[in-house]
């Protein structure tokens, strides 16, 4: 179904993946609180507790990964260190070197299907166009893609792939190209207002931002995925 905003026929959708399609959020907690209690002793702190300041340390390590000040390998290692630290637990600097890679083992094998989603995509897919656009690793968002139900279902256009990454517009250009989408006629739906909305609008596309911010400079917004596929089920002018 082609939808209306301003004159403009809306036909395609690009999603974002992670955190927007795939709930990396969940994964990501469930898949770190299994490793750390297989591995670290917890005699003297919670598990409750270490997570609660890996966290922290985790938004504070994005944080400045965000604004160019460390890579993501350094930030990865960087909140391990910190938080063994914070709680006076000794490490090797091997453990540090391998933990990510123990972890992301640990993610793929907590990722289940959503046949509830893949449903739901393909029946929108009835009405727009669908691609997907993700920053990151090939093999990593491959294997959550295959995890989750979605291979093979939307083109895939990944950074690591692509050689561009959001908040690059050229990143943008190149979904769109391949995919034969006029920007004015494609919706953006993603979680990250720097990578995903504001390059988008820059675009001339119309964006959608899904998560916990309000008053955005995004077109319009969700708290959550369901609500925005709701929305686009029900609406017929945007």
């Amino acid at each position: 179904m082609e939808e209306k905003n301003g004159g403009k026929m809306l036909k395609n959708i690009i999603f974002d993946w992670d955190n927007t399609l795939f709930p990396l959020r969940k994964y990501w907690v469930s898949a770190h609180r299994k490793i750390f209690l297989e591995l670290l002793p917890f005699d003297k702190v919670t598990i409750d507790e270490f997570m609660e300041q890996y966290i922290i340390f985790d938004h504070e390590i994005w944080e400045q990964i965000h604004a160019g000040k460390i890579s993501v390998e350094f930030g990865r290692e960087e909140r391990v260190r910190l938080v063994l630290d914070y709680f006076n637990m000794p490490y090797k600097e091997l453990f540090i070197k391998n933990f990510f890679d123990i972890y992301l083992t640990a993610l793929i094998e907590e990722i289940e299907q959503d046949d509830h989603l893949v449903n739901r995509l393909l029946a929108l897919s009835k009405q727009y166009s669908i691609a997907i656009l993700s920053n990151g690793d090939s093999w990593e968002q491959r294997e959550k893609i295959r995890q989750f139900g979605f291979n093979n279902l939307f083109p895939v256009y990944i950074s690591d792939e692509i050689g561009l990454k959001k908040p690059d517009l050229e990143a943008f250009k190149f979904v769109l190209e391949n995919e034969h989408f006029n920007a004015v006629e494609t919706i953006m739906v993603g979680d990250h207002l720097g990578n995903d909305i504001i390059p988008a609008k820059k675009m001339r596309m119309t964006t959608i931002y899904i998560g916990p911010e309000n008053h955005t400079v995004a077109d319009y917004e969700f708290a959550n995925l369901e609500a925005c596929l709701d929305w686009l089920d029900l609406k017929t002018d945007l």
